[in-house]
């Protein structure tokens, strides 16, 4: 099963869209089996198509979502939903059979923490794990389809430095009203000054930690605004668990 590709983990698959297609469809290495891929690039499609000529595995190529009732937010998560659909259906090729009506309510019933996940209303406070431009944007298209009655949209981002932070930057910089920047414990976080230059134009503030923002995010936020706190899950991890609590 593989799912959409993009710009992720650069400094070991590769910079190009051909190699990271490449590497993850190094999964695919026993004759005759069957590979459910959701919907590619033209690039990354073309290395998978040929990666199951070579083998002989039967391709799956899911073209459109489906339609599955889910809970989560974003077109995004129902074409995942649609390739996990797929691959359970292929299960019945090796004698795994599971009707329909227990795939469609298992889809349903499924959450996932920390995908646009809402912690709090009034102001609204979600976090979602968008690591590279590809999740950015799907990021910024939920958000504008599910939830239009906010004034304003502050951002909290923290970002790991193997990450593309050029591509999930760009992606959020017509989306956010007011920007905060700031860092996990984690070795790899960015510092918050080296992402400012991102947000040029921007009313931004720069924190020294993930405590610290979340607690001047709630300060700004007014009760008709949207807090949106994504980038590294380390950040969204410790601004869900962190000391202070959300009413």
């Amino acid at each position: 099963m593989i799912t959409p590709l993009s710009y992720e983990h650069m400094d070991k698959l590769g910079k190009s869209l051909k190699s990271i297609a490449g590497e993850k469809a190094g999964i695919i290495k026993h004759k005759g089996s069957i590979v459910i891929s959701a919907p590619q690039e033209k690039e990354a499609r073309e290395v998978i198509r040929a990666r199951c000529k070579l083998f002989k595995s039967k391709l799956r190529e899911i073209t459109k979502p489906k339609d599955l009732k889910i809970k989560l937010s974003g077109r995004h998560q129902l074409i995942n939903a649609a390739v996990a659909e797929s691959a359970i259906k292929a299960l019945s090729a090796y004698g795994i059979k599971i009707g329909d009506n227990s795939i469609r309510q298992g889809i349903l019933n499924t959450l996932w923490p920390g995908r646009c996940e809402v912690l709090k209303r009034n102001p609204y406070v979600i976090i979602d794990g968008a690591q590279n431009s590809a999740s950015a944007r799907a990021l910024k298209e939920t958000i504008q389809s599910n939830f239009k009655s906010y004034k304003k949209l502050i951002l909290v981002l923290g970002v790991s430095s193997d990450k593309d932070i050029s591509g999930i930057c760009s992606e959020l910089y017509n989306l956010a009203d007011k920007i905060i920047l700031t860092k996990s414990k984690s070795a790899r976080a960015t510092d918050p000054k080296a992402l400012a230059g991102y947000f040029n134009g921007k009313e931004k503030y720069i924190t020294n930690g993930v405590s610290q923002a979340k607690g001047l995010s709630l300060r700004l936020a007014a009760k008709t605004d949207l807090i949106l706190v994504t980038g590294s899950l380390f950040v969204i991890g410790e601004f869900k668990y962190g000391k202070r609590k959300f009413n």
